[in-house]
């Protein structure tokens, strides 16, 4: 088990593009997959995700209070502002704008993970 679990920490990375890579080229290879499994499926990601996270990681984040506070600003404040004026640079009728708004305050879902986790 702890040979699986380290291969696919290591490698999780790797194993989600060659599958995003393969649903988008040979979509047929993917259409077995119905969409009720996708929380599932993103769940075993996070899990491979969390794999990679050693005991080093949480330390680092309570000796760096000031860090995640600032993150924290940015997510609340900063983020919605700049979705608020690109609504409006853009003339975003009011629901959408709204719309909008909330993404920029809540990029936090499980797939954003993943894409962050990519980059």
């Amino acid at each position: 088990m702890k040979q699986i679990s380290s291969f696919i920490g290591k490698y999780m990375a790797i194993i989600v593009l060659v599958v995003a890579a393969l649903a988008l080229f040979k979509p047929g290879t993917c259409l077995w997959i119905q969409t009720s499994w996708i929380n599932y499926l993103l769940m075993i990601v996070m899990f491979g995700m969390g794999l990679t996270i050693k005991p080093e990681d949480f330390v680092l984040v309570f000796t760096h209070p000031k860090d995640i506070l600032i993150g924290c600003l940015a997510q609340f404040t900063i983020m919605p502002l700049l979705a608020f004026i690109l609504g409006k640079t853009f003339g975003l009728e009011a629901g959408l704008l709204a719309g909008v708004i909330l993404v920029g305050t809540c990029p936090g879902g499980t797939s954003s993970n993943v894409i962050t986790y990519l980059s």
